[in-house]
Protein backbone atom coordinates (compact mmCIF):
# COMPACT_ATOMS: atom_id res chain seq x y z
CA UNK A 1 0.00 0.00 0.00
CA UNK A 2 2.94 2.96 0.72
CA UNK A 3 4.58 1.76 -2.13
CA UNK A 4 1.33 2.51 -4.65
CA UNK A 5 1.10 5.85 -2.72
CA UNK A 6 4.38 6.69 -2.76
CA UNK A 7 4.23 6.13 -7.21
CA UNK A 8 1.35 8.39 -7.30
CA UNK A 9 2.70 10.94 -4.98
CA UNK A 10 5.66 10.91 -7.55
CA UNK A 11 3.22 11.52 -10.27
CA UNK A 12 2.15 13.95 -9.17
CA UNK A 13 5.19 15.64 -8.65
CA UNK A 14 7.26 13.95 -11.13
CA UNK A 15 7.32 17.07 -13.80
CA UNK A 16 8.93 18.68 -11.09
CA UNK A 17 11.96 16.20 -11.08
CA UNK A 18 12.32 15.75 -15.02
CA UNK A 19 12.29 19.19 -15.71
CA UNK A 20 15.31 19.24 -13.03
CA UNK A 21 17.14 16.79 -14.23
CA UNK A 22 16.75 18.45 -17.58
CA UNK A 23 19.43 20.94 -16.58
CA UNK A 24 16.93 23.56 -17.17
CA UNK A 25 18.59 26.06 -15.16
CA UNK A 26 18.41 30.01 -14.82
CA UNK A 27 20.07 31.85 -18.08
CA UNK A 28 22.41 35.00 -16.92
CA UNK A 29 22.38 38.59 -19.27
CA UNK A 30 24.84 40.96 -18.56
CA UNK A 31 23.41 44.19 -19.08
CA UNK A 32 24.40 48.25 -19.22
CA UNK A 33 22.12 51.06 -19.10
CA UNK A 34 24.06 54.75 -20.13
CA UNK A 35 21.58 56.50 -17.83
CA UNK A 36 20.50 60.00 -18.49
CA UNK A 37 19.25 60.02 -14.32
CA UNK A 38 22.53 59.36 -13.28
CA UNK A 39 24.61 60.75 -16.01
CA UNK A 40 26.93 57.32 -15.93
CA UNK A 41 27.19 53.82 -17.28
CA UNK A 42 25.23 51.45 -14.98
CA UNK A 43 25.52 47.65 -15.36
CA UNK A 44 22.95 45.09 -14.42
CA UNK A 45 22.72 41.21 -13.71
CA UNK A 46 19.98 39.75 -15.17
CA UNK A 47 18.76 35.67 -14.64
CA UNK A 48 16.10 34.43 -16.83
CA UNK A 49 14.08 31.60 -14.70
CA UNK A 50 14.50 28.10 -16.29
CA UNK A 51 12.87 27.43 -19.47
CA UNK A 52 12.70 31.05 -20.26
CA UNK A 53 14.53 30.17 -23.33
CA UNK A 54 11.83 28.03 -24.58
CA UNK A 55 8.63 29.30 -23.69
CA UNK A 56 6.41 32.37 -24.21
CA UNK A 57 5.67 32.71 -21.16
CA UNK A 58 5.56 36.05 -19.26
CA UNK A 59 7.26 36.27 -15.79
CA UNK A 60 7.19 38.35 -12.72
CA UNK A 61 10.43 40.68 -11.89
CA UNK A 62 12.58 41.06 -8.86
CA UNK A 63 14.74 44.34 -9.08
CA UNK A 64 17.49 43.46 -6.58
CA UNK A 65 20.63 46.39 -5.31
CA UNK A 66 24.03 45.28 -4.83
CA UNK A 67 23.08 42.69 -7.56
CA UNK A 68 26.63 41.35 -8.67
CA UNK A 69 26.75 40.15 -4.93
CA UNK A 70 23.51 38.93 -3.66
CA UNK A 71 22.26 37.75 -7.45
CA UNK A 72 23.49 34.45 -7.62
CA UNK A 73 22.38 32.99 -4.58
CA UNK A 74 19.04 35.20 -4.74
CA UNK A 75 18.26 33.90 -8.04
CA UNK A 76 19.10 30.25 -7.19
CA UNK A 77 16.79 29.65 -4.07
CA UNK A 78 13.78 31.56 -6.43
CA UNK A 79 14.71 28.70 -9.15
CA UNK A 80 14.85 26.38 -6.48
CA UNK A 81 11.67 27.21 -4.83
CA UNK A 82 10.17 27.58 -7.80
CA UNK A 83 10.22 24.23 -8.88
CA UNK A 84 9.06 22.97 -6.41
CA UNK A 85 6.31 25.12 -6.33
CA UNK A 86 6.69 27.40 -3.39
CA UNK A 87 6.57 30.62 -5.11
CA UNK A 88 6.35 31.75 -9.26
CA UNK A 89 9.36 31.44 -11.29
CA UNK A 90 11.17 35.20 -11.70
CA UNK A 91 13.21 37.02 -13.72
CA UNK A 92 15.93 38.35 -11.40
CA UNK A 93 17.14 41.74 -11.83
CA UNK A 94 20.42 42.47 -9.92
CA UNK A 95 21.40 46.16 -10.31
CA UNK A 96 25.21 46.66 -9.16
CA UNK A 97 26.14 49.33 -6.64
CA UNK A 98 30.20 49.48 -7.29
CA UNK A 99 31.95 50.34 -3.87
CA UNK A 100 33.11 53.83 -5.05
CA UNK A 101 28.94 54.97 -5.55
CA UNK A 102 27.97 52.00 -3.26
CA UNK A 103 26.91 54.94 -0.39
CA UNK A 104 25.71 57.67 -2.60
CA UNK A 105 23.12 55.40 -4.59
CA UNK A 106 21.30 53.47 -1.87
CA UNK A 107 21.50 56.44 1.01
CA UNK A 108 18.91 59.09 1.77
CA UNK A 109 19.97 62.70 1.87
CA UNK A 110 20.31 64.79 4.56
CA UNK A 111 17.39 67.38 5.02
CA UNK A 112 19.45 70.49 5.21
CA UNK A 113 21.56 69.31 1.64
CA UNK A 114 18.06 68.58 -0.11
CA UNK A 115 17.24 70.43 -3.21
CA UNK A 116 13.73 69.79 -4.28
CA UNK A 117 14.63 71.00 -7.83
CA UNK A 118 17.35 68.28 -7.84
CA UNK A 119 16.78 64.76 -6.91
CA UNK A 120 19.99 63.27 -5.27
CA UNK A 121 21.25 59.92 -3.73
CA UNK A 122 18.64 57.33 -2.78
CA UNK A 123 15.35 59.09 -4.43
CA UNK A 124 17.96 59.63 -7.74
CA UNK A 125 18.76 56.38 -7.61
CA UNK A 126 15.07 55.16 -7.13
CA UNK A 127 14.31 57.61 -10.14
CA UNK A 128 16.73 55.32 -11.89
CA UNK A 129 15.01 52.38 -11.54
CA UNK A 130 11.74 53.63 -11.95
CA UNK A 131 12.30 55.41 -15.37
CA UNK A 132 15.39 53.45 -17.17
CA UNK A 133 15.43 50.33 -15.43
CA UNK A 134 12.13 49.08 -15.57
CA UNK A 135 11.20 50.55 -18.69
CA UNK A 136 14.36 48.73 -20.31
CA UNK A 137 13.32 44.99 -18.42
CA UNK A 138 9.91 45.33 -19.67
CA UNK A 139 11.15 46.32 -23.17
CA UNK A 140 13.45 43.59 -23.68
CA UNK A 141 12.25 40.67 -21.33
CA UNK A 142 8.34 39.19 -20.93
CA UNK A 143 7.66 40.63 -17.73
CA UNK A 144 4.31 40.70 -16.53
CA UNK A 145 2.83 43.70 -14.19
CA UNK A 146 4.04 42.10 -10.78
CA UNK A 147 7.30 43.50 -9.40
CA UNK A 148 9.05 43.32 -6.50
CA UNK A 149 12.45 45.01 -4.94
CA UNK A 150 14.97 43.82 -2.12
CA UNK A 151 17.84 45.07 -0.57
CA UNK A 152 20.19 44.98 2.33
CA UNK A 153 21.70 47.26 4.80
CA UNK A 154 21.94 50.30 2.60
CA UNK A 155 19.65 48.05 -0.04
CA UNK A 156 17.25 47.64 2.64
CA UNK A 157 17.55 51.75 3.28
CA UNK A 158 16.96 52.72 -0.13
CA UNK A 159 14.14 49.68 -0.48
CA UNK A 160 11.94 51.00 2.20
CA UNK A 161 13.02 54.72 1.16
CA UNK A 162 11.14 53.55 -2.07
CA UNK A 163 7.98 51.65 -0.50
CA UNK A 164 7.95 55.59 1.35
CA UNK A 165 8.61 58.19 -1.50
CA UNK A 166 6.89 55.97 -4.50
CA UNK A 167 4.47 54.03 -2.88
CA UNK A 168 2.55 51.21 -5.46
CA UNK A 169 5.65 51.17 -7.32
CA UNK A 170 6.66 47.86 -6.37
CA UNK A 171 4.01 44.66 -4.86
CA UNK A 172 6.49 43.54 -2.48
CA UNK A 173 9.30 45.23 -0.57
CA UNK A 174 12.16 43.19 1.17
CA UNK A 175 14.51 45.10 3.42
CA UNK A 176 17.06 42.59 5.40
CA UNK A 177 18.87 44.56 7.97
CA UNK A 178 18.41 48.17 6.63
CA UNK A 179 20.27 50.87 7.92
CA UNK A 180 17.90 53.04 9.67
CA UNK A 181 20.96 54.78 11.54
CA UNK A 182 21.62 56.63 8.89
CA UNK A 183 21.23 60.52 9.00
CA UNK A 184 20.10 60.35 12.68
CA UNK A 185 17.24 57.78 11.60
CA UNK A 186 16.15 59.91 8.63
CA UNK A 187 14.01 57.06 7.37
CA UNK A 188 12.12 56.88 10.14
CA UNK A 189 10.79 60.11 10.68
CA UNK A 190 9.92 60.09 7.06
CA UNK A 191 8.46 56.82 7.00
CA UNK A 192 6.00 57.93 10.01
CA UNK A 193 4.34 60.54 7.85
CA UNK A 194 3.68 58.24 5.20
CA UNK A 195 1.91 55.88 7.57
CA UNK A 196 0.46 58.80 8.69
CA UNK A 197 -1.44 60.02 5.86
CA UNK A 198 -2.02 55.91 5.57
CA UNK A 199 -0.09 56.30 1.96
CA UNK A 200 2.04 52.77 1.97
CA UNK A 201 0.83 49.92 0.01
CA UNK A 202 1.94 46.85 -0.85
CA UNK A 203 3.44 43.77 1.47
CA UNK A 204 6.10 44.95 3.40
CA UNK A 205 8.90 41.73 5.06
CA UNK A 206 11.44 43.59 7.30
CA UNK A 207 14.38 41.50 9.04
CA UNK A 208 17.52 41.99 11.81
CA UNK A 209 20.09 39.60 12.63
CA UNK A 210 22.25 39.49 15.63
CA UNK A 211 23.80 43.17 15.19
CA UNK A 212 24.87 46.05 17.14
CA UNK A 213 22.56 48.43 19.06
CA UNK A 214 23.53 50.79 16.43
CA UNK A 215 21.66 48.61 13.92
CA UNK A 216 19.07 46.95 15.88
CA UNK A 217 17.86 50.27 17.58
CA UNK A 218 16.13 52.12 14.72
CA UNK A 219 14.99 48.81 12.92
CA UNK A 220 12.59 48.11 16.06
CA UNK A 221 12.11 51.72 16.17
CA UNK A 222 10.25 51.14 12.88
CA UNK A 223 8.61 47.92 13.57
CA UNK A 224 7.18 49.84 16.19
CA UNK A 225 5.81 52.61 14.03
CA UNK A 226 4.69 50.04 11.33
CA UNK A 227 2.37 48.42 14.33
CA UNK A 228 1.51 51.79 15.36
CA UNK A 229 0.35 52.87 12.41
CA UNK A 230 -1.93 49.46 10.69
CA UNK A 231 -3.14 49.70 7.68
CA UNK A 232 -5.28 47.63 5.24
CA UNK A 233 -3.32 48.64 2.53
CA UNK A 234 0.00 47.63 3.62
CA UNK A 235 0.80 44.00 4.92
CA UNK A 236 3.86 43.79 6.73
CA UNK A 237 6.34 40.96 8.35
CA UNK A 238 9.23 41.29 10.51
CA UNK A 239 11.96 38.55 11.49
CA UNK A 240 14.96 38.42 13.17
CA UNK A 241 17.64 35.90 12.57
CA UNK A 242 19.06 35.52 16.32
CA UNK A 243 21.95 33.43 14.94
CA UNK A 244 23.67 34.90 12.03
CA UNK A 245 25.34 38.59 11.77
CA UNK A 246 24.86 41.41 9.36
CA UNK A 247 26.94 40.06 6.78
CA UNK A 248 25.54 36.21 6.89
CA UNK A 249 21.41 37.12 7.59
CA UNK A 250 20.80 37.59 3.84
CA UNK A 251 20.40 34.31 2.44
CA UNK A 252 17.99 33.38 5.20
CA UNK A 253 16.12 36.82 4.66
CA UNK A 254 16.00 36.36 1.21
CA UNK A 255 14.23 32.73 2.04
CA UNK A 256 12.17 33.54 4.16
CA UNK A 257 10.83 36.81 3.12
CA UNK A 258 10.01 35.00 -0.52
CA UNK A 259 8.01 32.19 1.59
CA UNK A 260 6.24 34.69 3.35
CA UNK A 261 5.27 36.59 0.56
CA UNK A 262 4.31 33.54 -1.52
CA UNK A 263 3.25 31.25 1.52
CA UNK A 264 -0.54 31.06 -0.61
CA UNK A 265 1.11 30.07 -3.62
CA UNK A 266 2.33 26.30 -3.13
CA UNK A 267 -0.46 23.30 -3.35
CA UNK A 268 -0.58 21.59 0.24
CA UNK A 269 0.70 18.63 0.15
CA UNK A 270 -0.54 15.03 1.55
CA UNK A 271 -4.16 14.45 -0.01
CA UNK A 272 -5.60 14.52 -3.58
CA UNK A 273 -6.83 17.67 -4.96
CA UNK A 274 -10.27 17.48 -7.54
CA UNK A 275 -10.34 19.69 -10.03
CA UNK A 276 -12.23 22.58 -7.66
CA UNK A 277 -8.97 22.69 -5.13
CA UNK A 278 -6.88 23.25 -8.17
CA UNK A 279 -8.98 25.42 -9.75
CA UNK A 280 -9.58 28.06 -6.64
CA UNK A 281 -5.56 27.51 -6.09
CA UNK A 282 -4.64 28.60 -9.83
CA UNK A 283 -7.39 31.29 -9.45
CA UNK A 284 -5.74 32.91 -6.33
CA UNK A 285 -2.36 32.40 -8.33
CA UNK A 286 -3.81 34.44 -11.03
CA UNK A 287 -5.22 37.47 -8.75
CA UNK A 288 -1.69 37.48 -7.13
CA UNK A 289 -0.02 38.04 -10.47
CA UNK A 290 -2.71 39.61 -12.12
CA UNK A 291 -2.72 37.00 -15.51
CA UNK A 292 -4.92 33.95 -16.00
CA UNK A 293 -3.12 30.72 -14.94
CA UNK A 294 -4.30 27.49 -15.45
CA UNK A 295 -3.45 23.76 -14.32
CA UNK A 296 -0.91 22.30 -15.97
CA UNK A 297 -2.03 19.21 -18.17
CA UNK A 298 0.62 16.56 -16.36
CA UNK A 299 -0.48 17.97 -12.77
CA UNK A 300 -4.17 17.53 -13.95
CA UNK A 301 -3.12 14.28 -15.01
CA UNK A 302 -0.77 13.28 -11.58
CA UNK A 303 -4.00 14.28 -9.54
CA UNK A 304 -6.35 12.01 -11.65
CA UNK A 305 -4.42 9.16 -11.09
CA UNK A 306 -4.27 9.44 -7.08
CA UNK A 307 -8.17 10.03 -7.16
CA UNK A 308 -8.37 7.12 -9.56
CA UNK A 309 -6.50 5.07 -7.06
CA UNK A 310 -9.05 5.86 -3.95
CA UNK A 311 -11.58 4.72 -6.54
CA UNK A 312 -13.26 8.73 -6.33
CA UNK A 313 -14.78 7.60 -9.70
CA UNK A 314 -16.54 11.21 -10.06
CA UNK A 315 -13.73 13.36 -9.25
CA UNK A 316 -11.17 11.58 -11.54
CA UNK A 317 -13.08 11.83 -14.19
CA UNK A 318 -14.12 15.32 -14.16
CA UNK A 319 -10.44 16.41 -13.96
CA UNK A 320 -9.50 14.03 -16.60
CA UNK A 321 -12.50 15.90 -19.01
CA UNK A 322 -11.43 18.90 -17.95
CA UNK A 323 -7.97 18.23 -18.78
CA UNK A 324 -8.65 16.98 -22.30
CA UNK A 325 -11.11 19.70 -23.46
CA UNK A 326 -8.16 22.30 -22.03
CA UNK A 327 -5.32 20.42 -23.88
CA UNK A 328 -6.69 19.03 -26.75
CA UNK A 329 -3.78 18.64 -28.78
CA UNK A 330 -2.31 16.44 -25.84
CA UNK A 331 -1.43 12.70 -26.24
CA UNK A 332 -1.00 12.05 -22.64
CA UNK A 333 -4.43 14.00 -21.82
CA UNK A 334 -6.36 11.77 -24.27
CA UNK A 335 -4.70 8.86 -22.83
CA UNK A 336 -5.52 9.21 -19.13
CA UNK A 337 -9.17 9.88 -19.86
CA UNK A 338 -9.18 6.53 -22.09
CA UNK A 339 -7.62 4.52 -19.25
CA UNK A 340 -9.44 6.05 -16.47
CA UNK A 341 -12.75 5.14 -18.40
CA UNK A 342 -11.48 1.26 -18.88
CA UNK A 343 -10.07 1.87 -15.11
CA UNK A 344 -13.46 2.48 -13.99
CA UNK A 345 -14.84 -0.49 -16.42
CA UNK A 346 -16.81 2.06 -18.95
CA UNK A 347 -16.34 0.58 -22.03
CA UNK A 348 -18.68 2.63 -24.97
CA UNK A 349 -17.52 5.81 -22.27
CA UNK A 350 -13.46 4.54 -23.25
CA UNK A 351 -14.39 4.24 -27.12
CA UNK A 352 -15.65 7.23 -27.47
CA UNK A 353 -12.46 8.68 -25.77
CA UNK A 354 -10.70 6.73 -28.34
CA UNK A 355 -12.66 7.97 -31.57
CA UNK A 356 -12.34 12.03 -29.80
CA UNK A 357 -8.49 10.84 -29.29
CA UNK A 358 -8.30 9.65 -33.07
CA UNK A 359 -10.31 12.70 -34.69
CA UNK A 360 -8.57 15.54 -32.82
CA UNK A 361 -4.76 13.77 -33.21
CA UNK A 362 -4.27 14.51 -36.42
CA UNK A 363 -1.01 14.37 -36.33
CA UNK A 364 -0.44 10.62 -34.40
CA UNK A 365 2.13 8.35 -35.91
CA UNK A 366 0.90 4.75 -36.62
CA UNK A 367 2.86 3.56 -33.48
CA UNK A 368 1.09 6.01 -31.38
CA UNK A 369 -2.36 4.93 -33.18
CA UNK A 370 -1.46 1.54 -32.06
CA UNK A 371 -0.75 2.31 -28.39
CA UNK A 372 -3.98 3.71 -28.01
CA UNK A 373 -5.77 0.74 -29.57
CA UNK A 374 -3.95 -1.57 -27.40
CA UNK A 375 -4.85 -0.46 -24.15
CA UNK A 376 -8.69 -2.04 -24.99
CA UNK A 377 -6.58 -5.56 -25.48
Amino acid sequence: MKKIVYGLLLLVIGSHWNSWAAASLPVLKEQMIDSDVLGEKRNMVIYLPAGYQNSQDRYPVLYLTDGDIQGPHTAGTIDYLAKFEQMPAMIVVGIVNPPETRARDLTVTPFEKQNPNQLENADRFLAFVEKEVIPFVKQNYRTLDYQMLSGTSHGGQFAINALVKRPGLFNDVIAISPSLYWNNQQLLGLAEQALKSDQLQGRLYVSIANEETTMTQPYQGFVDLLARYPSDKLTVASQTFSHETHNTTVLQGQYAALKYLFSEWPIPEGEPKTLADLQAKFASRSKLLKTELIIPQDKANGYAAWLQYLNRQEDALALLIWNRANYPHSLGAHTALIKAYLYFKMAEDAKAALKDALKTLTELSSEQKAELEALFT
